[in-house]
Formats: C-alpha cells, structure tokens, sequence
C-alpha cells in the first residue's frame, strides 16, 4: 500500500513511502500521540528518501498517513521539479526555508519561502519547483489519510 510523499509529489510514481518502508520506519520511532509531546530535531537524524523523486527526502512528524491526518517536513534539493499531482487531503503548506515556486490549477502561484504558507482545498492539481540557490524545507500537514494522483 502507497503512503506517504511529500505533498509535493513527484512524477509519474510520486513521492511514496511503502507500506514495509513505513513499518520499517515506525518501528524504530515512537509513535506519537495527540495528547503527548512530541519533539522531531530537523538537523541531523534519519531523513527517509522521497520515493520516485531524486533530490528529496522527508521527516515523519506525526499522524499516520494510512489512517488519519499526518505531518512531516520535506527537503527538496535546489532545481529539484514535481509534477502535477493531487491528493484527496486538503494541504497545508508551510515554507522553513529556501524558494519553491508552487502552481495551483484555478488557484495562486506563489512563491514559498520562510514562513510562507500556502493551503489548497482536496483535489487541487499541484506542481512546482525548488528554485536554484539553496535547498528547499517546508512542512506539509494533511487533513485526510494520504493518498497521491498523478495528472493534471
């Protein structure tokens, strides 16, 4: 079963971590909860390559994608491309640092950096770039158990 990308997926195959590759992945971390602390150090640490999109990688926050809302922080290398896409989920975008350009069909085209953020209602085709200079972080949150559709 395909679970998590990065909300900005890739192409074709998307951004998706597999059903024994989250297993893998759970196993060694606690599994938070709502009513629990949680603390995930974005520097150093195991960063989970971005399946189907080379130069990105990913840290699960909390939420499990499978069954419920999720977080997680994505690392997208400077000139990495994603395709057009689109979930079920609502997104939340939340820039950390660097520059993505981001599309949203029938929406805005916004230039994502430091605390910028950007939403996009469920089903909404999104596509994008980490323009060149710096590596691009942002954190996404999505509303709904995660699922990815390649397209426009």
């Amino acid at each position: 079963m395909r679970l998590r990308h990065l909300a900005v997926a890739a192409a074709v195959g998307g951004l998706l971590l597999t059903a024994s590759e989250a297993a893998a992945q759970s196993s060694s971390a606690p599994k938070p909860s709502a009513d629990k602390a949680v603390y995930v150090p974005l520097r150093g640490g195991q960063w989970q390559p971005c399946e189907g999109l080379a130069g990105c990688t990913f840290k699960s926050l909390r939420g499990n994608p499978e069954t419920g809302p999720s977080e997680a922080v994505f690392r997208l290398k400077a000139g990495t491309e994603f395709a057009p896409h689109w979930h079920t989920s609502p997104e939340h975008v939340l820039g950390i640092s660097g520059r993505l350009s981001w599309n949203v069909k029938g929406g805005p085209h916004a230039r994502i950096g430091q605390g910028d953020f950007l939403y996009y209602p469920s089903k909404a085709v999104h596509w994008g770039k980490c323009l060149d200079g710096a590596d691009c972080v942002y954190k996404v949150y999505d509303d709904l158990p995660y699922d990815f559709h390649a397209g426009r």
